[in-house]
């Protein structure tokens, strides 16, 4: 998944107020996406998965002129990310905008991670200039990673968003006939199969998102809740659960269409192989997992 790398890089998000040193990254991003150099292009359809994208991120040695407003974000074993604050920079030769959703299709993976996790913290900052309570000009902290109102005294630390991703099996007396949910959104061009998904409501535990989710999307009860495991999703200021369960009672899918173009059941012999180089997404791994494993990826 995204934020699987290895110790070589260590994601480390301890704040310090470091000074950036030339050899530092310092990424900047706008709407049309985060600063970065493309090496070597593969396939152009950013949701096929295409391989061979590899890509580098600025280091403060490149900029023309170095940004004055910055803050530090993380470290990535001994690499250190920088954000830079202000709207416009003077971009460095052969850099461009590009899409923070392309890029987690490229490589090496743990700058795809440290362009969607710095993108989280960038709108974080944009969107607490000012206070949400008085409407005053907000500070940084000065030695922790918080946004402050002079004028009210009120700290703002950055949002997560928790959701579920729900792998919703059927199992049958043969298991080669055992069989999962798959979906695919509505109102996208390209839209690759997926998982039930969706984010917790307020004042509602994990499992009942799963079982909440899975009702509205496709119209199934399910039973036998099993926690996979946790991923960050900086896309959507995420932190995912993945749960397993098995549906309980009548099989019939009923598509929300407001939300989905499609779903059905599928055997493991009948999952599409979109999935198979899909390195980032929790969904990916699991659908992955059951097509290749069967009932054995959650026993």
């Amino acid at each position: 998944m995204i934020q699987e790398f290895g110790d070589e890089h260590r994601y480390d998000n301890h704040f310090e107020p470091y000074t950036p040193a030339e050899k530092d990254y310092l990424l900047h991003f706008t709407a049309a996406g985060c600063l970065a150099r493309v090496c070597h292009v593969g396939g152009a359809d950013a949701d096929a998965g295409d391989s061979g994208e590899v890509v580098e991120l600025p280091r403060v040695a490149d900029y023309p002129r170095v940004p004055t407003d910055v803050t530090y974000l993380f470290s990535l074993g001994e690499e250190r990310f920088f954000l830079a604050l202000e709207d416009r920079v003077a971009a460095p030769a052969g850099f461009a905008y590009e899409s923070v959703n392309w890029l987690r299709h490229a490589e090496p993976q743990h700058l795809l991670f440290a362009a969607a996790t710095a993108s989280q913290l960038d709108r974080w900052y944009r969107d607490n200039r000012f206070c949400g309570r008085c409407g005053a000009p907000t500070e940084l902290g000065p030695s922790s990673r918080e946004i402050v109102c002079p004028e009210c005294a009120r700290i703002v630390y950055p949002k997560i968003c928790p959701g579920a991703i729900c792998a919703v099996v059927r199992l049958a007396d043969d298991p080669a006939d055992d069989a999962i949910v798959l979906t695919r959104y509505a109102g996208r061009t390209t839209a690759l199969w997926a998982l039930v998904a969706g984010f917790t409501e307020i004042g509602e535990p994990l499992e009942d998102t799963v079982r909440r989710e899975v009702m509205e999307e496709v119209g199934l009860s399910v039973k036998n809740l099993r926690f996979y495991k946790s991923q960050p999703w900086s896309f959507t200021d995420t932190l995912m659960a993945g749960f397993w369960c098995e549906v309980d009672g009548d099989p019939t899918i009923t598509v929300d269409r407001s939300e989905l173009k499609e779903a059905r059941w599928f055997r493991r012999d009948e999952i599409p192989l979109e999935r198979t180089g899909d390195r980032a997404s929790m969904t990916g791994e699991m659908i992955e997992r059951f097509r290749t494993m069967g009932r054995a990826a959650w026993e």
